[in-house]
């Protein structure tokens, strides 16, 4: 019979019976500034199963169950809990909407970018020197961009240099026949391609807006 842990391995800890850790009550829809109000000093702690290299991360703090189902029957607890369940979902609603508007920013912000493709006699199929030529204006227009932008994460630098990527492979599509269009379907035609600058916003809008 297979062995439920390998030999040379910890079995993660498990909480005693009567207590729970902080990750239960975060799932029966605890707060870290509830678990304060309410329940205060923790009651006992455990072993940490997990490591952050070699180190063991702190002690699991513990809670008594029994404390804890009597705090779940508070009138006041239950309110807590529930303006903080709502608190949670406009903070979600909140942050969806700004990551919207961003993604909207840089995308119209990768509109203002026209690359122009001056053909040149290469054997079907070179798309990497196809493309070379146009690699390091593209640079430069994506360093400005993220200046004029501001702001700008890697996660988000990197999506608007896939953004500039593709409007460079639309005109070099555009250019040579046997080049890939973004959006090619696997059999090798070409998936109709939107032009650029066809979005609700215009490329120009987004120098314009405030922006959070």
């Amino acid at each position: 019979m297979t062995p439920t842990v390998r030999e040379g391995r910890e079995a993660a800890p498990s909480n005693p019976p009567g207590f729970l850790a902080t990750q239960d009550l975060k799932e029966r829809g605890w707060t870290p500034a509830l678990i304060t109000r309410f329940l205060g000093e923790h009651d006992r702690t455990r072993p940490n199963g997990l490591k952050m290299g070699r180190r063991r991360l702190p002690p699991v703090k513990l809670y008594a169950e029994e404390r804890v189902l009597d705090v779940e029957r508070r009138d006041d607890f239950l309110a807590a809990q529930a303006r903080a369940a709502d608190a949670r979902d406009r903070a979600a609603r909140a942050r969806e909407t700004r990551q919207a508007r961003r993604a909207l920013l840089l995308e119209s912000a990768a509109g203002s970018y026209h690359p122009v493709v001056h053909p040149e006699p290469l054997r079907r199929g070179a798309v990497r020197k196809a493309r070379e030529p146009y690699l390091p204006a593209l640079d430069a227009e994506l360093d400005r961009l993220v200046r004029e932008v501001g702001r700008v994460t890697e996660r988000e630098r990197s999506h608007l240099q896939g953004l500039l990527r593709g409007r460079l492979d639309l005109a070099l599509a555009s250019a040579y026949d046997w080049y890939p269009a973004p959006g090619s379907r696997q059999d090798g035609t070409k998936a109709t391609p939107r032009a650029p600058g066809t979005a609700s916003a215009k490329a120009s809008d987004w120098r314009d807006w405030d922006w959070d």
